[in-house]
């Protein structure tokens, strides 16, 4: 469960993230509504485990984790009822406190839910750069995903905003990328002895070398090469393959991060 938490909070922040890069006059209200749905789902099933699952995610700072999640769900609806009212600068505001708490929210599960194996060189900012990096690249895949889509509705829509969406989605990849690899150096840096060796425990089959091997190829090496596909498709004004590619590079993200999770809350190691 506490993979699903991670996984829910980390893709409500990065769905956030993307609501400030496209006029509102632009795609309407009907497409912020949308997301902004997509976005309370998210929250309510953050708050059910919150509340009836006994796992306690903020376990290190309770008062400050749960305010920080109340604080976003409250924020996120405040944005939903200012898109209905066609209050875009109000709800600009309530979309960039509900990113600020629901990023406190986040980084505070991911530090009380990992417990580290060994002491691992600079494992803070590692962990941060993973769970923001993790955050941006599953809002981004999900919310362009959804973008694509819009077009059907409103034929008539510049391709510019795809197309710069499938350019940060190629970007925010390749950001995952480098942050695995430099927790993997930080890995490998580990003196021994120590047990079990951090490197082998990672990447070696005999420890969690399976999952690991496959979140890189399914979770980032995939992702990558259907991210360019997608930007190709975009900028030749095809946006029904746009979307359908899109649709492959989210089943890959989500399953590629939901095992980086794993990873993280059975050896302590952000990747």
């Amino acid at each position: 469960m506490g993979v699903f938490i991670i996984f829910l909070l980390a893709t409500t922040l990065g769905s956030l993230s993307t609501l400030f890069w496209i006029p509102e006059e632009d795609l309407g209200r009907g497409y912020f509504q949308t997301n902004a749905l997509v976005i309370l789902g998210l929250l309510a099933l953050s708050v059910a485990v919150y509340l009836l699952h006994p796992l306690q995610p903020f376990s290190g700072s309770p008062v400050l984790g749960g305010a920080a999640l109340w604080a976003t769900f409250m924020a996120a609806f405040f944005y939903y009822g200012a898109i209905w009212r066609r209050l875009w600068l109000v709800a600009r505001w309530a979309a960039a406190v509900a990113s600020g708490t629901c990023m406190v929210a986040l980084l505070l599960a991911g530090e009380a839910l990992s417990s580290p194996l060994f002491e691992l060189p600079y494992r803070g900012p590692l962990l941060v750069l993973s769970l923001l990096g993790s955050a941006l690249l599953l809002g981004w895949s999900l919310i362009a995903m959804l973008l694509g889509h819009w077009y059907l509705v409103a034929p008539r829509l510049t391709f510019r905003h795809l197309v710069i969406f499938c350019w940060v989605l190629s970007g925010l990849v390749i950001l995952r990328l480098l942050s695995v690899f430099a927790t993997i150096a930080a890995t490998a840096a580990v003196e021994p002895p120590v047990s079990p060796v951090p490197l082998q425990l990672l990447t070696g089959f005999a420890g969690q070398g399976m999952f690991f091997w496959f979140r890189l190829l399914w979770g980032l090496a995939g992702p990558l090469v259907l991210a360019f596909m997608a930007l190709h498709c975009a900028r030749h004004r095809s946006n029904q393959s746009a979307t359908g590619i899109l649709y492959v590079l989210v089943v890959g993200t989500f399953i590629g991060e939901v095992t980086a999770y794993y990873l993280l809350l059975t050896t302590g190691i952000p990747v």
